[in-house]
């Protein structure tokens, strides 16, 4: 009977240590384990069917990947998935930006177009956040445009090492009101189509051309400003006509050497061009002889508006000069 229990005993303890390896050492499944090991519990996800179900048929690809390249599924029929290797660039291709530029299919904002920028209430930022700051530049055709420096200051076109706060290297054009609160400076020609509101002072440093001593031909108007300080352009004629002055519209010396009972004149002004005679003007001469004993004749003028003339008609022959003048 003592034999017949120790060997009860026995059997007990190697069914109790084959429990324990079978605890230590499960059977091997026919299955695919992520590991995970933030995961409590088993410590790993199962790829596989649930009891009771047919397993699922997993195809691996059968080439070697690339470098950098990730697994995808590429497609799922009934209980078979398909994977496949896909490079990086291919994988985030219509859910990110790549930093080595974007095929899109139409650029815009609307359903189905392609933008960088914000769908909420954010401003885009762009920026350069360096220990040392660096600037931002933006290209066309792989040429750069234009240029945020570190500084601050913004270059474009050949001048994108900008100097100034806006340093435009090239032509420059403002179809609409302009404002400037302090010194402008243009360095080359500069087209306004629309006003140009200044709100400081307007210097000419320096003007084109040589100093001359007369007014050239076509060089008849002022620069004339209202109380708001907008600039309007004025004949001179106007200026001193609208302030109460008399304008010498034109004058001239003529000399006669021979006996004259009447002398046509055709006046013109400083820069030789014919000027209009109204009947307002006031045409005033006066008569030198050419010796010191002659006589000097009455004489009345009749100016002929229409031509642009006037004639002085001697009492009798005149010898010597006119010095005559044409008031506005």
């Amino acid at each position: 009977m003592k034999t017949i229990h120790f060997l009860s005993v026995s059997i007990f303890f190697l069914f109790q240590i084959l429990s324990v390896e079978a605890q230590i050492r499960p059977a091997i499944q026919k299955e695919i384990r992520l590991v995970n090991p933030t995961q409590s519990g088993t410590g790993y996800v199962g790829i596989r069917a649930t009891e009771g179900t047919t397993t699922y048929s997993i195809a691996l690809p059968a080439g070697l990947p690339a470098a950098n390249s990730l697994l995808k599924v590429s497609g799922v029929t009934g209980t078979n998935a398909s994977l496949e290797w896909q490079s990086i660039p291919a994988t985030v291709a219509g859910i990110a930006w790549a930093l080595e530029g974007n095929p899109i299919t139409v650029a815009g904002t609307s359903t189905g177009q392609q933008f960088l920028g914000t769908t909420s209430a954010q401003p885009l930022v762009i920026a350069t956040t360096h220990t040392t700051a660096q600037p931002i530049k933006l290209l066309t055709g792989n040429t750069e445009r234009m240029r945020i420096n570190a500084d601050g200051k913004i270059g474009m076109g050949s001048n994108l090492n900008a100097a100034t706060t806006l340093d435009v290297g090239g032509t420059f054009r403002t179809s609409g009101a302009s404002s400037f609160g302090s010194t402008v400076e243009v360095t080359g020609a500069t087209t306004l189509s629309s006003t140009l509101g200044v709100t400081g002072d307007v210097t000419f440093t320096a003007l084109g051309g040589a100093v001359s001593t007369t007014i050239q031909t076509g060089y008849d108007r002022l620069l004339v400003a209202n109380n708001s300080g907008l600039i309007r352009q004025a004949s001179l004629d106007a200026v001193l006509t609208h302030n109460g002055y008399h304008l010498t519209k034109a004058r001239g010396f003529s000399s006669y050497t021979t006996a004259a009972e009447s002398v046509e004149i055709t006046p013109t002004n400083g820069q030789g061009n014919p000027v209009v005679i109204d009947t307002n003007d006031a045409i005033s001469i006066t008569l030198e002889g050419a010796g010191n004993d002659m006589a000097i004749p009455s004489y009345y003028i009749s100016r002929n508006t229409t031509a642009g003339k006037f004639t002085v008609y001697f009492s009798s022959p005149f010898t010597g000069s006119i010095n005559w003048s044409i008031l506005e």
